[in-house]
């Protein structure tokens, strides 16, 4: 009977993507036992949303061993922060294979990254200031934050462009502010108070971020075409499959599995230098590189 259960759906439905249009995700390696915990969770009253809540407590508890001032608070904080990390990847999994993927799922996810981000850097900021009187680190531990921050929403937007492109998985949009269909839904009662308030507190903490993100790309693209900018080769900047390999690593789980790895060392300090010097000097890197490659292309055309 259990196996009748586990047999019940297709396990392929956890990925975003159609097979043709897959990438390789540098984030699934921290995922690695996400399909035997799907297998396990499917038949089970279990909700996505149930599991972003124990996400969500997972970070709040990691944040509060990282408060205690000891090596062991360190640790207990790393693992608590990676289960947080890990929960956070199967509950969107766990949706798509049941089909209850939703906006408030979407909105709900985002704002307990927000959440738990916030108060993990600051809680390491505070220790590494407490444990050396110097209020440099809270300047570092910002600057990181902050990076952590610019790097995921770099790597989401040209994730949801390309997703856009190729058609599938819409919950995510280009475009996250409130539209005029969305004002319409909401006063037919279509769109419920709950997503309609979170999808608000999206826009004013992420808002800016994905601005900051599609000025950065105009001006690349600007860089990177000159005057065939407009020209239909222009789309192909958002289908570089391999481009999407590349900046998979500056998801926000990646940036957060740095601070694991580091906190178990209790080299937290060299996590925040980490995140900003070798972070953005490749997100730079990237981007440079994807424009030379642009006009070398439009070049030959």
């Amino acid at each position: 009977m259990l196996k009748g259960w586990f047999m019940s759906f297709d396990i392929n439905r956890m990925n975003k993507l159609p097979p043709e249009a897959r990438f390789f995700d540098v984030n699934d390696l921290w995922y690695f036992p996400n399909r035997w915990v799907i297998n396990f969770l499917y038949p089970l009253p279990v909700t996505p949303t149930q599991i972003t809540i124990v996400s969500l407590l997972a970070g709040l508890i990691s944040f509060g061993c990282y408060t205690i001032d000891s090596s062991t608070g360190l640790i207990w904080g790393a693992l608590f922060l990676y289960l947080k990390i890990f929960l956070d990847n199967v509950d969107g999994n766990l949706a798509r294979v049941r089909g209850e993927v939703s906006r408030l799922g979407r909105f709900l996810d985002s704002l307990t990254d927000f959440i738990v981000s916030f108060l993990i850097y600051f809680a390491l900021t505070s220790r590494l200031f407490n444990e050396t009187s110097d209020s440099w680190y809270w300047f570092l531990g910002s600057f990181a934050f902050l990076s952590c921050l610019l790097h995921c929403s770099y790597f989401v937007f040209y994730l949801v462009r390309y997703t856009s492109t190729v058609g599938t998985y819409l919950y995510n949009r280009v475009d996250e502010n409130f539209s005029e269909e969305d004002s319409e839904a909401y006063k037919k009662g279509e769109l419920s108070a709950l997503v309609y308030f979170l999808q608000r507190c999206y826009i004013f903490l992420y808002g800016w971020q994905d601005k900051a993100i599609e000025y950065f790309d105009h001006v690349s693209r600007q860089l990177a075409f000159r005057k065939n900018r407009d020209k239909p080769l222009d789309t192909d900047w958002y289908m570089d499959k391999a481009f999407l390999t590349w900046v998979s690593p500056l998801c926000l789980c990646t940036n957060n599995m740095a601070i694991v790895l580091f906190s178990l060392i209790d080299q937290t300090e060299l996590g925040f230098l980490f995140i900003v010097v070798v972070g953005n000097v490749y997100l730079l890197g990237l981007q440079s590189r994807k424009i030379l490659k642009t006009i070398k292309t439009s070049s030959q055309v």
